[in-house]
């Protein structure tokens, strides 16, 4: 079905609001049930969110992009389709200009809680950020990171020469540039839901990922073998939760203050059960036969190539996303980065109690929520 604005009205008709709050709220994700995303940061969340407000905000999972496809969610939230989305800022760069400019910046610094807190941080409390999701007509609830991102492939490559011409599913960016400037490779463009196809009929003959899609979400693990280890940036540039205005305005503050509080609850379950899936995800497909390369000769490429991208970043920001001063873009969000890895480095981050605490204290109790989202 497509999704347009003259039809919008029609989709949306059924969701009724009684009061303060609609009696059943509707979240699109185009993931499956079976990604670490799904389960801890969207499943999870819900429940806690209808039990913290006494079963006020209850939430409906609408999942595998059945109500709204990827690539749309930011529109299909704005015109009310569903109440709230999970959007990958990558899918659609020239609405998300800011976010996907942040996003080469992960390179640099490959450490999955330290950028998913710094990027959130960011856009909830910078101009840049917050106006970048407010002028597309929804509200920024959070951001979560996959784990870094490596090569998993059809056949076993442990050299720069072994991925001349491979075709490897990208998100563009900075993965595109590295693969296409140091490796020969060939950057191809598709949707996560597309993985396994790809894989499975030839059209890509590796994804750039991160190790739990080895045994969660696509299950690719019959697909490949080889896993190539080389600490890519994670995907961090997302809103794990994205509100649609009316019924953000329509909660309570004490309603909006029980999202944010299991926001913080959520983000840290996410991190720490993606860490864990990470190690069982790799030993489950060393077991049935996987290879896991580690290179030398890679990885210097890598490193070589991220310290002559620093310059890069700032020039396609300006040309590609019409950042109009790139280096100011840049050096606030290093302040988001080193604010969060110095809160980080001071906790056990596998506690989620003590994580949660940590990112509810640093992040969402400084917002307020009777005026966050409000105009």
């Amino acid at each position: 079905m497509l999704i347009n604005r003259n039809g919008i009205a029609a989709l949306s008709a059924a969701l009724v609001f009684a009061g303060p709050v609609a009696a059943e709220s509707v979240m699109s994700s185009w993931l499956g049930p079976t990604q670490p995303i799904t389960q801890y940061a969207h499943e999870e969340w819900a429940s806690a969110v209808k039990e913290a407000t006494s079963g006020e905000v209850d939430i409906r999972l609408v999942l595998g992009g059945a109500l709204i496809p990827a690539k749309a969610t930011t529109q299909g939230i704005a015109d009310g389709v569903a109440q709230i989305g999970l959007v990958s800022a990558a899918y659609t760069p020239s609405e998300l200009p800011v976010s996907n400019a942040l996003g080469d910046m992960g390179f640099a610094t490959p450490d999955p809680m330290i950028l998913a807190l710094a990027y959130g941080d960011f856009m909830m409390n910078e101009p840049a950020g917050y106006d970048e999701w407010r002028n597309n007509g929804v509200i920024y609830g959070g951001a979560h990171s996959t784990p870094s991102y490596h090569y998993i492939c059809r056949e076993e490559l442990r050299s720069v020469a072994d991925f001349q011409g491979k075709r490897i599913r990208l998100f563009g960016g900075g993965w595109a540039r590295f693969a296409e400037e140091k490796l020969g490779a060939i950057s191809v463009n598709m949707t996560f839901g597309e993985i396994f196809t790809g894989l499975e009929r030839g059209a890509l003959d590796c994804v750039a990922a991160d190790p739990t899609v080895l045994t969660n979400g696509p299950s690719i693990k019959e697909l490949v073998k080889g896993f190539t280890t080389l600490q890519l940036s994670p995907y961090y540039t997302n809103a794990t939760w994205i509100y649609n205005p009316d019924f953000w305005q329509g909660l309570s503050d004490a309603q909006r203050r029980a999202i944010f509080d299991e926001s913080a609850q959520a983000l840290a379950r996410l991190h720490i059960k993606y860490a864990e899936q990470v190690d069982a995800s790799l030993a489950e497909a060393s077991a049935d036969g996987v290879a896991l390369i580690e290179s030398a000769e890679l990885q210097a490429a890598y490193d070589e190539w991220v310290a002559a991208d620093a310059a890069a970043i700032r020039e396609i920001a300006a040309a590609k996303f019409s950042i109009d001063d790139p280096e100011a873009l840049f050096s606030t969000f290093q302040t988001y980065i080193d604010k969060w890895n110095g809160l980080l480095a001071s906790i056990d981050r596998s506690n989620e109690a003590e994580l949660t605490d940590l990112i509810k204290t640093n992040l969402y109790d400084k917002i307020d929520v009777s005026t966050y989202g409000m105009k």
